[in-house]
């Protein structure tokens, strides 16, 4: 079909890459599913050639009867750049949105075409070049090519065609990326296999339909032959055949002959321009999951009788693992718990082959295997790639974690950590590191991990929690150099990036992040990190993400790297290039910088380097530390908003036996011969803005002989807790309940049927909290038990959210009444000193009374219908650090009543509770 009068739908190529600025809208029209691989699509219009100005008018005509619309677009997205595509309805399952466009190449030249992962398909002069294969590449005569572009869905936002040819660029930097770019996600995987109908996730019997395309059409002939290998999960080959680029291929496979496997391995092999030879696999299922999960399960069960009696062969890590994997499988048998979960058949592949391997070699290949790795280790397979699992304490589920060890691995060394931070709750997995094969080029190895942080939480709250949970479990298993662990993400990957490192600036090495932004009033806490900073020049992010972190962090360990005409798509794979990587294999953790800059809104994040936060003041929102040392021993520090700090330095660290230490007017003389930690407490007499510390001088942790300060702490402690807050929770509020392990308590009876619905359904929305971002899914559900069903032990280990609907029904809070910070009755409650009648939900956080160390929510109400109209406990949405502090969950006390909702902090004076 050829479509005539594009002139006004025209992007013009020459010396900087473009996305299409203009183009014809044809439809919706209903057309097959996979419409266009392997067939052709325009035999549902009727007439060969079409003028597209006309057809604004008139429409095109369907061969099955009517006419679809046709509009020019011209506008667009300010968010991408892209045409906006807002101005039509979502499409419906068989709908597709015909986008057509002419690319005027000013010189014959080789175009590398960048499309967004989902865009549908993509026809360049009649020729199907793209079916959601990634980035492809071709050469292109000068003159004009009709782009056509057949979507099946109307993304909101996530949507971006990047064409780039002969361009000019003027960042070597940028340069370099592209080449790896082209490098990586092209050369080394020149083809894609478009399935037009597999076998699903319950398998059918129906022939396989695919077709074969080239993604790099410079360097990969058409007329070449191309052997197709079919396998199954043992590896034995089944069948041998050709085939043709370009062309839909039919495999009607033999059951007979498949026999019990579960999956088909098609194994695709063929040869670039210089004899290179490349193959890549494609598998479908040809039994149902469930009945392939079964099979896996019994031989699980005949493996673990084999090593019964010797534990050497199924210690806990690979009993774990084996287990996990089998879970994982049996999750994807439904529909997945996150709706933007994508089911991928490679992932099904290699957990299969993963566990067949442990199953068949088991602990007879691993004695053999290159890796030294010890008892308690996962099994990895030959090239050092693992799937591991742990059992989160956060809400008792499985974890999963995706490891790559060096080829070189001995547990006697100490290797880098690269920690790849997800955008989503799982991002990459086993198949996604085999393809990338991170590192394997550079002469120093590292370790290469990505785990979950439950969800697009933008390293906040339980995101950071998780990922604080899961870094710990790598750190435990294997060996990890901790002054050279990185971090580096993508978009929601960067923005976690940027949070755990300004939150704990001293843990991390360095970091890059890509398209994500920092906290903005908290960059001075990077002032000594190393970090690479790449963003799109359209990103929608730019300034909070490039401009603002690029002025402030001016310095040689700085490095913003601005991509042309790129928008925050447009750089999602620079992500995982080894010119990232190597970057930041360069940097090594500074232990003790000469300067510091430390701003905190939370009393949880409290520690840069040598300058540590004990206390911030309680009227105040934010604390700030500011130190400089002198190579000669001197210490200039200001403290903003600080009632406590601590100085940790030691002779080790700076050689020295005494240093002196200029806060405001006075001098103190630290002795580190004597002491490593310094505590400096506010007066009490002294009056702000210019406040006096004195000085409690501390022998480190694990020292033999007590300090002064540890009676005062004590004390300190107990001071706090009766006035309702510990010093950790400044400025996390109520979501402070959610930074580690988690109960939630329900009474054992209810007054009424009414009452009980309305505190289970409550109790679900605080089990499963949202985020709001793209994706509002956290995949976390903590307990919910009943007073009679968790133990002391069990509290005393955990955070707690205890509901109630009159005290005398919640055993206990009832036990513990006296160590609540409110009176809540059936006519009211008291809120500071004054009682306040009337019906009310009220929450609020407060040491837990079974551990100083854990914390309680306590959620009441004297009318079970306010918690179904309470904003915060019909459903509890999770912020994001980049936010800076929620006006309501932020604060320790949230009250909703007749006067509607309001938000407090406690403030303690001695043994009095003050409300803010």
């Amino acid at each position: 079909m050829r479509f005539t009068h594009l002139e006004k739908a025209t992007t013009v190529l020459s010396d900087h890459p473009v996305r299409l600025t203009s183009a014809y809208a044809i439809g919706p029209v209903e057309l097959p599913e996979n419409c266009g691989v392997g067939r052709e699509w325009s035999n549902y219009f009727t007439h060969e050639d079409w003028n597209l100005e006309r057809a604004c008018e008139e429409g095109l005509e369907l061969s099955a009867g009517g006419r679809a619309a046709c509009r020019l677009l011209t506008e667009l997205d300010p968010r991408n750049a892209e045409l906006n595509l807002g101005v039509f309805p979502p499409l419906a399952e068989q709908e597709r949105l015909l986008l057509v466009s002419n690319l005027r190449c000013m010189t014959a030249q080789e175009v590398v075409i960048r499309p967004f992962e989902g865009t549908g398909q993509i026809w360049i002069d009649g020729m199907l070049l793209y079916a959601e294969s990634g980035p492809f590449r071709l050469h292109l005569e000068e003159g004009d090519h009709t782009v056509i572009i057949i979507a099946a869905f109307i993304p909101d936002e996530a949507r971006s065609i990047r064409i780039s040819g002969n361009q000019i660029c003027d960042h070597p930097d940028v340069a370099e990326l592209q080449r790896e770019f082209v490098e990586r996600n092209i050369r080394f995987h020149m083809a894609w296999l478009e399935v037009e109908k597999s076998a699903e996730r319950e398998g059918e019997k129906s022939p396989i339909s695919f077709y074969l395309l080239r993604k790099d059409r410079v360097d990969l002939p058409a007329d070449q032959t191309v052997w197709i290998e079919v396998t199954n999960d043992a590896g034995t080959k089944l069948d041998r055949f050709q085939a043709t680029w370009e062309q839909e291929q039919r495999y009607a496979w033999d059951e007979e002959m498949t026999g019990n496997t579960g999956m088909l391995h098609f194994t695709v092999a063929y040869h670039d321009h210089e004899a290179g030879e490349h193959h890549f696999v494609y598998s479908v299922l040809v039994r149902p999951l469930s009945a392939v999960v079964q099979g896996l399960q019994e031989e699980y069960d005949h493996y673990k009788q084999a090593h019964v009696r010797d534990a050497l062969n199924l210690n806990a890590a690979r009993k774990i693992q084996i287990e996990g994997l089998l879970e994982e499988l049996k999750r994807l048998t439904a529909l997945p718990e996150d709706p933007f979960e994508i089911w991928d058949y490679r992932v099904v592949r290699e957990y299969i082959k993963l566990l067949k391997q442990i199953f068949t070699y088991g602990c007879a290949e691993q004695s053999q295997h290159s890796f030294s790795l010890q008892e308690q280790d996962i099994f990895v397979s030959p090239d050092g790639i693992g799937e591991g699992f742990f059992v989160s304490r956060l809400d008792n589920s499985l974890q999963r974690y995706t490891i790559q060890l060096p080829r070189s691995f001995s547990p006697e060394r100490q290797y880098p950590l690269i920690v790849l931070m997800p955008g989503k709750r799982y991002e990459l997995g086993l198949p996604d590191f085999q393809q990338r094969d991170f590192g394997r080029g550079w002469e120093e190895e590292a370790i290469f991990v990505t785990f979950s942080c439950r969800g697009v939480t933008l390293g906040s709250y339980i995101g950071e929690a998780a990922f604080l949970e899961a870094l710990d479990v790598i750190l435990q298993s294997y060996p990890v150099d901790e002054d050279r662990i990185y971090l580096t993400g993508y978009s929601n990957g960067a923005y976690a990036a940027w949070a755990m490192a300004q939150a704990y600036p001293s843990r991390f090495a360095a970091i890059a992040v890509i398209a994500g932004a920092p906290h903005p009033k908290q960059l001075m806490n990077l002032s000594n990190l190393p970090i690479l900073n790449i963003v799109g020049e359209q990103d929608y992010l730019f300034d909070q993400a490039y401009t603002a972190p690029a002025t402030e962090l001016a310095s040689s360990h700085f490095k913003g790297v601005v991509e042309h005409c790129s928008n925050h798509w447009d750089t999602h794979e620079l992500r995982l290039l080894d010119g990232v990587m190597g970057w930041l294999m360069q940097w090594k953790r500074d232990v003790a910088p000469q300067r510091i800059a430390y701003r905190t809104e939370r009393g949880r994040h409290n520690r840069a380097y040598w300058l540590e936060l004990a206390k911030m003041d309680e009227h105040e929102e934010y604390a700030e530390l500011h130190g400089e040392m002198s190579t000669t021993g001197e210490l200039d520090i200001t403290a903003v908003h600080a009632d406590e700090f601590i100085i940790h330095l030691s002779h080790e660290v700076m050689a020295l036996e005494l240093v002196q230490v200029r806060i405001g007017a006075r001098i103190f003389v630290l002795d580190l011969l004597e002491y490593s930690r310094f505590r400096f407490v506010r007066m009490e007499s002294q009056k702000r803005p210019s406040p006096e510390y004195r000085l409690i001088a501390e022998r480190g942790r694990g020292s033999d002989v007590s300090s002064a300060i540890e009676t005062e702490t004590e004390q300190g402690t107990s001071g706090i807790k009766s006035a309702g807050r510990n010093a950790r929770s400044h400025g996390m509020g109520v979501l402070d309940v959610y930074m580690d392990r988690l109960h939630i308590v329900l009474p054992s009876s209810y007054a009424t049927p009414e009452e009980e619905q309305a505190m289970k359904r409550t109790a679900n929305a605080l089990a499963s909290p949202r985020t709001a971002t793209w994706n509002p899914y956290i995949g976390v559900h903590y307990p919910v038990v009943s007073a009679h069903d968790i133990s002391e032990e069990e509290l005393a280990d955990s955070n707690v959210i205890c509901i109630a609907s009159g005290l005398t029904r919640h055993e206990l809070l009832q036990r513990y009444q006296e160590d609540l910070q409110f009176v809540c009755t059936e006519e009211g409650y008291t809120l500071g000193g004054d009682f306040i009648a009337g019906e009310y939900c009220l929450s609020y956080i407060q040491p837990s009374p079974w551990s100083a160390h854990r914390q309680m929510l306590v959620v009441a109400t004297n009318s079970p219908r306010m918690l179904g109209k309470n904003l915060f406990m019909r459903k509890l949405i999770m912020p994001g650090y980049f936010n800076g502090l929620h006006p309501y969950l932020n604060k320790e006390i949230i009250v909703y009543d007749s006067k509607g909702v309001r938000a407090f902090n406690f403030i303690s004076n001695q043994h009095d509770t003050y409300i803010l």
